[in-house]
């Protein structure tokens, strides 16, 4: 009633759209979808808001927006009779939201018994991932849809956290269950795209709620083979993270891929999975776009305005958080230059721990050898300027950085965590102890020995460079291209449709007759990760919605623009300059 709030496209009833005389447009310019809302909610009608980028808007210079805002005064005298007639409160949905509460789970939407689907010959995989962002995990499931050869696979994504989408809807189906649908529906809505898309294999990578209703999907339908993907193995993370998840319910699962073989190890050792049931397949890179020969290392160090003089250049990209412990490159980078003053690490990445780590680079006085570039998507043209990358995470699988660093004939220095040993041999870069235990993860006191190992290792690197550099690209090309993993990925996929684990379809069949038991999983699932999806929802709307005073301050400014003598008096201080020049003073401008 107060502030125009809305979306730029909307799906509306067109029996409530008669029923408030549509637009009723009297005039042009005067906020009339703003008018023509406040006429539905009259009705009781509410909104229910799916939350994702779904369009792109123009803008233009003499839109009817813009007529619109010079039009103000018309506008909002009808709006405001408008509103008038709105008598009671009314409610909206907001999507994501956290809604569940032991509500009981529909299975079945209506009508779902009706459906039919055409044989298409194709492998059809239901995909189930919890995010979309441009991490290592996700640039993997986009990599992977891309590839895979479409005459012979259909891919259908489900997403239970919805982030960034647009790139994988060029290649997959893609449904997001949070912008559209309340958790006791999501399962009825997997039964309905596993009967609509005539689905014969699930694939579930990182997702807690995919591993939850795992055995729910084998006792439904014992036939359809299940596959899973694990990046890492996180022992700070519920002793295990989605090894855990994965080894629980590895009574349905036909096979569990790993991206190295130090993780499979582990599941094998310590899960006590089945050797015939885990593989590793490692997750490459495009060789083709990570190619040092495509850029020219002069013109890029101008477009990042970045001065050389002769230094060597490190580069340390990735998400700037504690698995990635950039307290401990301050650290590093504090103890190389005691020792040497050549060289200019660059910090390319964003995240939760940036701001006190470039406090910290402020505090050490390391200002002159790093540059803060920041969230850079071309990635590639840092590597083309770079000597060096390095990794001293705490935890990964293989990193990604590390496959496109070598790609672009760049050695690494990598903490020996995970597989990175098993891409990062002694030819194309130097692998250093870690020091400290996972569950002292939020410790950032680090040992003087582990940061001492990390400076002879960037010593030895720089002083062999040209032998690492030589060897790099011809490892990625041997073994460990984008082209390798979608072969391994599709016959893998291929030959488990073709002949399923005929124990697991038994142990399906078996959970027919306790179906009850696998529905309370999910609902066990959906309350123990209550207050992560709870804060998960409030961030990404707070993404959506940066300024959450926005709202307050608009019907505080819009109920000041309806005092004439205040109006008046705005209108002069704008004409006079006077608000411009104070908002550049306070550096708004």
């Amino acid at each position: 009633k107060k502030v125009n709030d809305l979306v730029a496209t909307s799906l509306i009833r067109k029996t409530d759209f008669i029923e408030v005389n549509g637009y009723e447009l009297r005039e042009k310019a005067v906020n009339e979808d703003w008018n023509f809302w406040l006429k539905l909610i009259a009705k009781g009608n509410f909104p229910v808001h799916m939350n994702y980028y779904g369009i792109w808007y123009r803008r233009k210079v003499n839109g009817e927006l813009s007529k619109s805002r010079e039009n103000k005064d018309r506008a909002l005298e009808i709006i405001k009779n408008t509103a008038k007639i709105i008598k009671k409160k009314v409610e909206a949905i907001q999507y994501p939201k956290q809604d569940y509460d032991w509500d009981k789970i529909i299975e079945e939407v209506k009508g779902i018994e009706t459906i039919k689907y055409t044989e298409n010959g194709k492998v059809n995989i239901l995909m189930m991932i919890p995010w979309l962002i441009t991490g290592g995990a996700d640039k993997f499931n986009l990599d992977l849809i891309r590839g895979l050869d479409k005459s012979k696979f259909e891919v259908t994504v489900i997403l239970t956290v919805n982030n960034y989408r647009q790139e994988f809807e060029k290649f997959a189906t893609v449904y997001d269950l949070t912008t559209f649908l309340d958790k006791k529906y999501w399962t009825s809505f997997i039964n309905y795209i596993i009967k609509k898309n005539n689905i014969n294999l699930i694939f579930n990578t990182n997702c807690k709620f995919g591993y939850s209703m795992l055995p729910y999907i084998k006792a439904k339908y014992p036939k359809v083979p299940i596959v899973d993907y694990i990046h890492m193995e996180e022992w700070y993370n519920r002793n295990g993270g989605y090894s855990r998840d994965s080894s629980m319910v590895q009574s349905v699962i036909d096979k569990t891929l790993l991206c190295n073989k130090n993780s499979e190890n582990i599941l094998i050792d310590y899960f006590k999975r089945n050797e015939s049931d885990v593989e590793t397949v490692y997750i490459g890179v495009d060789e083709k776009e990570f190619n040092p020969e495509n850029y020219n290392k002069e013109e890029l160090l101008k477009k990042y305005n970045i001065n050389r003089n002769g230094r060597f250049i490190i580069s340390y990209i990735c998400r700037i958080a504690d698995q990635k412990r950039p307290h401990l490159l301050m650290q590093i980078i504090k103890a190389l230059k005691q020792e040497r003053n050549d060289f200019l690490v660059l910090v390319v990445g964003e995240g939760n721990m940036l701001s006190s780590i470039k406090a910290e680079a402020r505090k050490l006085q390391l200002m002159d050898n790093i540059m803060f570039l920041g969230n850079i998507t071309k990635t590639k043209e840092i590597y083309a300027i770079s000597d060096l990358t390095l990794n001293c995470s705490i935890k990964e699988g293989v990193a990604l950085t590390s496959y496109e660093s070598l790609a672009m004939g760049v050695p690494v220095i990598s903490s020996d965590v995970g597989g990175q040993k098993e891409l990062i041999s002694n030819d194309v870069g130097v692998i250093v102890p870690c020091l400290q235990k996972e569950i002292e993860i939020k410790n950032f006191r680090y040992k003087p020995e582990e940061i001492q190992n990390y400076v002879h290792a960037i010593n030895k690197a720089l002083g062999n460079l040209e032998f690492y550099k030589s060897n790099c690209r011809k490892k990625i090309l041997d073994g460990f291209t984008i082209n390798h993993m979608i072969q391994k990925m599709s016959n893998i996929f291929e030959n488990t449709v073709k002949s399923p684990n005929e124990e697991k379809v038994q142990n399906g069949e078996g959970l027919k007759n306790n179906l009850e038991i696998t529905k309370e999983l999910i609902n066990m699932s959906f309350l123990a990760n209550e207050k992560e999806y709870s804060w998960l929802c409030d961030e990404y709307n707070r993404t959506f919605y940066p300024d959450a005073s926005h709202t307050k301050r608009s019907i505080v400014k819009e109920r000041l623009w309806n005092i004439p003598l205040w109006r008046g008096f705005i209108k002069l201080l704008q004409k006079l300059g006077i608000i411009q020049t104070v908002k550049h003073l306070l550096g708004r401008g």
